[in-house]
């Protein structure tokens, strides 16, 4: 189970003796590069449903057939140790090979050289690290039926017709927007040094407390009946996930 106190702190998370995730500042990310680093961030974290077009059109599989974490095997061939190493910084890439252990039959990714074996405990301890630090949701998108299936796929090509469409900083509006807030205590030199964590939690809990603020002054005008109203919305200490 992830700590949040530590991802408050800071700390970088060991999964195991060699395989330790680093929990980078907003400077260490703008410095190689936003839009390359959330690149990698996706593909590590990406599930089929990500794909789904891809999977269906070009290989004839249904993407909700295929499991999270044999994917997770197939992309790893995509990620060079150059796009990881701010993330993962003592795992080399190309150095690891798809191998089934013989006594276990286990398939997982395995560094020979360093005796680093990647399975599937680790990989999903490793991706709900990752997606938890950059305040991102799995997405897993199961159809129902045959419709829901054509309609998903049909959504997924539109989105997918433009790969070079240009890109959009994830990071810079949130950034503008924060330090021009009073609620923050952060200016546009010390913003940098928050970790991606930090300024996430930030960014959600400001938001909850300009939300009870409003509601609050919707009771106080009389526009809003506080008894349809529960505690939990009023309580901006409270949980923000």
């Amino acid at each position: 189970m992830i700590d949040e106190l530590k991802l408050l702190k800071g700390d970088d998370f060991v999964i195991a003796d060699k395989i330790r995730i680093h929990h980078p500042k907003l400077s260490e990310i703008a410095a190689i590069g936003e839009r390359e680093y959330y690149s990698a961030v996706s593909t590590i974290c990406a599930t089929p449903s990500d794909y789904k077009a891809v999977l269906y059109d070009h290989f004839k599989i249904d993407w909700y057939e295929v499991d999270e974490y044999e994917f997770f095997l197939m992309l790893w061939g995509s990620l060079s140790t150059d796009d990881i190493r701010l993330l993962l910084p003592n795992i080399e890439c190309e150095k690891f090979e798809i191998v089934q252990k013989k006594d276990t039959q286990e398939i997982g990714l395995y560094n020979l050289e360093a005796d680093i074996f990647i399975d599937k405990r680790i990989y999903e301890e490793m991706v709900d690290y990752i997606r938890k630090i950059h305040n991102m949701s799995k997405r897993v998108d199961n159809p129902g039926n045959e419709s829901t299936k054509k309609y998903l796929l049909k959504k997924a090509r539109k989105e997918a017709k433009n790969p070079n469409k240009e890109y959009h900083s994830v990071l810079a509006p949130l950034v503008s927007s924060m330090v021009n807030c009073s609620e923050f205590k952060y200016d546009h030199e010390t913003v940098w040094n928050l970790n991606i964590y930090q300024f996430m939690d930030s960014v959600k809990r400001i938001q909850k407390i300009k939300d009870v603020n409003n509601v609050m002054f919707g009771i106080y005008s009389g526009n809003v009946d506080s008894k349809k109203i529960s505690k939990d919305t009023l309580n901006w200490l409270g949980d923000i996930n």
